[in-house]
């Protein structure tokens, strides 16, 4: 018998076996249901010190512009 020259007759090779695996064959172990849950892609961030120094500068900047503006309209 001649062997498979590419990995696709390998494989269907391996399918037709008698005593090959359930992985190979494509079947399901029995006894394990799907998977249904979906996996929940959304990241959360670390707090750290560096994140908290960052977010405190954004504010005093942002409360500083807003004060100069009031100031600046009512003079």
């Amino acid at each position: 018998m001649s062997s498979p020259t590419n990995l696709t007759d390998r494989i269907s090779h391996l399918r037709k076996r008698k005593g090959s695996s359930d992985i190979v064959s494509g079947q399901r172990l029995a006894g394990k249901p799907p998977s249904t849950k979906k996996p929940n892609r959304e990241r959360r961030f670390a707090t750290d010190i560096f994140m908290l120094f960052a977010y405190s500068l954004l504010g005093i900047a942002t409360l500083c512009q807003l004060v100069l503006i009031i100031w600046l309209d009512i003079i």
